[in-house]
């Protein structure tokens, strides 16, 4: 985005605040379906940014639930039921009646538990509905369910009547950053497919994988090999060509799509100098920005700097670029080569991805930042006003 759409979003709607592009999520979103000419479905993760879930449902084959608030936010937006994945490590009975009220046999649903998968039984016996399920195979975590438990229930499928095994759910982690780690969990998966053709008498009907393409955030930090380059992608999609086992295969992603596409946008409220270094304070915070494999600022994120008044007397040096709260850990860039002067806008990029919950957001009762989208045909969409959190840390009595 424009550092001049920056400015204009700031100027009316005040910081701190973040910033999403429209326009550059269907950007990133059409990136993929290039690179994988139509072979592969899209996922999108919504934990990753809920802001962009409406657009995203506009984009994508599916929207990943893993909440009733993630649920809450679908059914307030009226997605229509045939988009929503809903997943999630723990589907307590009462939230899962809830979902499926809306959800009934047009959803797709995971089971993490042999438990889940019963209660999804359960409701569809009772109203004579076929719902499409996808096992979760761990990854040796505490999500899904090993291979014997998967294999055993599939095998005995005809215990529940009403349930389609629709495919397999594998999710191993995020910020992968080799093909390699692909590579072998395609070549597991694989394997598996086959014991389940074998064992089960069952053709697993779709993969769908959570990838976790790396993103990398820092100036300084060695560069990582770019899996979402068209050329890494390419090889991606012949890894998939190359399994023995043949069938849909959608990927599911969040921070691969979104991370590029926000900003947070911060003002300098004071500077001065402590000991020969330079210290620059801005409103927000480490409780509302906090970059994955940051350690206290010691890495640089992509930032830049808007002057409130080109006229503005700056001063050039190594700044230190610190947060409002009352801890020495609030510390968003310990060295910032930049000309900076009171008021300036301090921009953060590549915030599109859990920026807008990743700090301790309640943290010293600070206000919530206003979340805005742009895109060049809608303009400016306020989505939340600065909301004051002070009423929900206080006890009356």
């Amino acid at each position: 985005m424009e550092l001049s759409k920056i400015k204009e979003a700031a100027e009316r709607f005040g910081t701190p605040l973040y910033l999403f592009d429209l326009d550059c999520i269907r950007d990133r979103v059409q990136r993929f379906r290039d690179a994988f000419h139509g072979e592969i479905g899209l996922t999108y993760s919504m934990k990753t940014n809920p802001f962009l879930t409406l657009e995203m449902a506009r984009q994508v084959e599916r929207i990943e639930v893993c909440s009733m608030g993630e649920f809450r936010i679908c059914r307030d937006l009226a997605i229509p039921a045939e988009k929503l994945y809903i997943s999630g490590v723990l589907k307590i009975r009462e939230d899962l009646m809830e979902i499926l009220a809306y959800g009934q046999d047009a959803a797709r649903y995971t089971a993490e538990s042999p438990l889940q998968l019963q209660m999804l039984s359960d409701w569809a016996d009772a109203h004579g509905k076929t719902l499409r399920v996808y096992p979760r195979l761990t990854n040796k975590s505490q999500f899904g369910m090993d291979e014997d438990t998967i294999c055993d229930l599939i095998a005995n499928r005809e215990k529940y009547p009403h349930i389609e095994f629709a495919g397999i759910h594998f999710f191993s982690g995020t910020q992968k950053k080799k093909l390699k780690k692909h590579e072998k969990e395609l070549q597991m998966l694989d394997a598996f497919f086959a014991r389940l053709a074998e064992e089960a008498g069952f053709t697993v009907p779709e993969l769908e994988y959570g990838t976790g393409f790396a993103v990398s955030y820092f100036e300084d930090q060695k560069k990582d090999e770019d899996l979402r380059d068209p050329d890494n992608l390419a090889l991606f999609g012949q890894m998939v060509r190359d399994m023995q086992w043949k069938g849909i295969v959608t990927i599911e992603m969040g921070r691969a799509y979104a991370a590029e596409c926000g900003c947070y946008v911060t003002t300098a409220l004071d500077i001065k100098h402590n000991n020969g270094n330079a210290v620059c304070l801005v409103d927000g915070g480490i409780h509302q920005i906090n970059y994955d494999g940051q350690i206290k600022g010691m890495y640089r994120p992509q930032m830049s700097v808007i002057p409130v008044d080109a006229s503005s007397d700056r001063e050039e040096a190594e700044w230190g670029i610190y947060g409002s709260l009352c801890t020495m850990n609030d510390v968003l860039c310990r060295s910032f080569p930049a000309a900076i002067a009171l008021g300036d806008r301090i921009v953060f990029h590549k915030t599109g991805a859990y920026s807008v919950y990743e700090g301790m957001s309640l943290f010293l009762s600070h206000e919530l930042p206003a979340v805005v989208l742009y895109g060049d045909k809608e303009g400016f969409i306020p989505a939340r006003t600065q909301m004051q959190t002070y009423t929900l840390n206080i006890a009356k009595y």
